[in-house]
């Protein structure tokens, strides 16, 4: 009994030390993808138009769920890739966007519509 219960610790920590080198070599493989929010993944919008800053590239929208991302409906301030998407959209407006998320991390929108 005393073999096993010093065997039992270091078996452990072999497995500790195995599964995340065999998870990296498992990342192409279909259906073992650790991340589904990659750099450059488009995920579809619809919101409200709360306020546009022209100066800075950014609107604040109040939109629904984005499933594809697990977020619930909020509101938040985004920057927008294409600064002339802005002159298309006023407050008030429902639209639809598109949002990617960039290398750094953040969510930027890369289209932005008003409704029809």
């Amino acid at each position: 009994m005393k073999k096993i219960s010093r065997t039992l610790p270091i078996l452990a920590l072999l497995g500790m030390l195995f599964i995340p080198a065999h998870a990296d070599n498992m990342k192409g493989m279909a259906g073992m993808e650790t991340d589904k929010h990659t750099p450059m993944s488009s995920h579809k919008g619809q919101g409200s138009v709360n306020s546009i800053d022209t100066a800075t590239n950014t609107v604040n929208l109040t939109h629904g769920p984005i499933k594809s991302l697990g977020w619930m409906g909020m509101t938040m301030s985004f920057k927008v890739k294409n600064k002339t998407s802005l002159d298309r959209i006023k407050v008030g407006m429902k639209v639809d966007f598109d949002v990617t998320k960039e290398p750094d991390g953040t969510f930027v929108i890369t289209t932005i519509t008003p409704v029809k």
